[in-house]
């Protein structure tokens, strides 16, 4: 069940496009997300550790302020220099508070509520009016003896700030590297994400487009009997149907075509038999005796006559291996015999130009129709007869798999250009050489050939060769 069938193909990309696009959109939110969060945690270590830094260096100003107007006023008794008390005790106070509001660190607390209490401790007993002279000097050097502790703990309390600045900053150093992880695998998983994405959109993308391009090119090597099927978009599958349509038009053709044509041969074939049995009986001289330039004139009747003969078989028989019909009499043959029966109707027509023949053959038996395997050899052979020169060699051997077996079939002629070589099995085709050699032909053999060979199953490959033309015919195996 589909659960989205696009339209067109326009609408099959543009989906494929926002869905391969949304795994990034998401990867570029949550970098931004935890950009954002690493800021927003790096501004406020930086402010805690600037305000520590700043309050613990005003801390020092004003307890230094604060000893010295203490010990002024303690000297001199002026109320300036009380006043002055005041008012720095006043700004440490504020200093402390602020201190203790922007940390919530247990010893930074206590030891800024000690300093606070021997802060306010030695303030008081500066200030204190009750009690003999005596007896208030004392508490006043007492307790102007405990700046020391007040310094120390300043002290103290400056070396905690930094340590918690610097803790601070590994944390932070810390949630950046963890941070940083947790981004690279989600930037990894949803760029793979888009990766099975991009895959499974050019899947079904390339899907409907390879469906069109070998229905395409199966109607182009004339296979009319595989229905056109094309899935994915609704306008594809509507260019896949009407592709179906030209092929049942095509087949309809082309079976009016074979008709036409077995038609047409076999209404030559009656005429040109009463044109060539006049012209024998003229030969014969049955009908009287004639002339010497008459005689040549039967002669080229007779033999034009053969050639339209053979050549109308030719049409009949690339028609019917064309039809794609079934060989009948399917046997099992020897071929080694029979290529052996070959090579021995062409041996005066080689004998007569010196030709060798160089055969090795093995025992190997073929399934197929006796008639159409040896037109094939029948075909390949006739043509290294025609295009080998004179005193040369061809070559055919076997080899045997297990399954197959290939014959190779190998002249010294001329060869077969590699212009040639894409169209040697099209009907009716001749290369250039053979146009520019004079040696005529029909040019359907190799075509016949063609299709004798895969009507048997098998295939026909022309092979790359330093000289001349090489042929490798393959055929299943019968297996004993």
């Amino acid at each position: 069940m589909r659960f989205y069938r696009p339209r067109t193909f326009l609408s099959l990309l543009l989906t494929g496009f926002i869905f391969v696009s949304l795994p990034m959109v998401i990867a570029l939110f949550s970098s931004v997300q935890i950009l954002d969060g690493v800021v927003q945690q790096s501004a406020v270590a930086v402010f805690r550790s600037v305000s520590r830094v700043d309050n613990s260096r005003k801390l020092a100003d004003l307890l230094h302020d604060q000893e010295r107007s203490a010990r002024l006023y303690n000297v001199l008794g002026d109320p300036a220099h009380l006043d002055e008390l005041y008012g720095t005790t006043t700004e440490i106070d504020a200093i402390l508070q602020q201190f203790a509001a922007n940390n919530d660190d247990a010893d930074l607390l206590y030891l800024i509520h000690r300093l606070d209490a021997q802060v306010q401790h030695i303030v008081a007993v500066l200030t204190k009016t009750s009690g003999g002279p005596e007896l208030l000097r004392k508490s006043q050097l007492a307790a102007l003896s405990l700046y020391t502790d007040v310094g120390t703990i300043a002290v103290q309390l400056e070396r905690l700030s930094n340590s918690l600045m610097i803790a601070e900053v590994d944390a932070l150093k810390e949630s950046v590297q963890k941070n940083k992880t947790t981004l690279v695998w989600q930037v990894t998983g949803l760029i793979g994400f888009s990766v099975l994405l991009v895959i499974l959109f050019i899947s079904i993308i390339v899907k409907p487009v390879s469906q069109i391009d070998k229905a395409i090119e199966r109607l182009g090597e004339g296979d009319f009997a595989t229905p056109v099927a094309v899935s994915g978009p609704i306008d594809l599958e509507s260019l896949g149907e009407k592709l179906n349509w030209l092929r049942k038009r095509l087949a309809k053709l082309d079976r009016e075509k074979v008709k036409m044509i077995a038609h047409i041969s076999h209404e030559l074939k009656t005429p040109l038999a009463s044109i060539k049995e006049g012209a024998g009986l003229l030969k014969d001289g049955l009908v009287g005796a004639l002339s010497a330039s008459q005689e040549e004139v039967v002669n080229i009747l007779d033999t034009n006559c053969v050639k339209l003969q053979r050549l109308i078989e030719n049409i009949l028989d690339f028609n019917m291996a064309e039809a794609k019909e079934s060989p009948i009499d399917l046997t099992e043959i020897n071929l080694g015999e029979l290529l052996r029966e070959v090579a021995a109707d062409h041996h005066n027509l080689m004998l007569a130009r010196n030709i060798t023949l160089q055969m090795a053959l093995d025992a190997a038996l073929v399934s197929g129709n006796r008639k159409q395997i040896k037109t094939i050899f029948d075909n390949l052979l006739s043509n290294a007869v025609k295009f080998s020169p004179d005193s040369s060699t061809i070559d055919i051997y076997m080899r045997n798999k297990v399954d197959t077996v290939s014959v190779i079939v190998e002249d010294q002629g001329e060869g077969i250009s590699e212009e040639d070589r894409p169209q040697i099995f099209l009907p009716f085709f001749k290369g250039k050489k053979s146009s520019q050699s004079g040696i005529k032909g029909s040019g359907l053999g190799l075509a016949i050939t063609k299709e004798y060979v895969q009507n048997c199953g098998g295939s026909i490959r022309l092979l790359p060769s330093e000289r001349g033309a090489r042929f490798s015919v393959t055929l299943p195996r019968v297996r004993n």
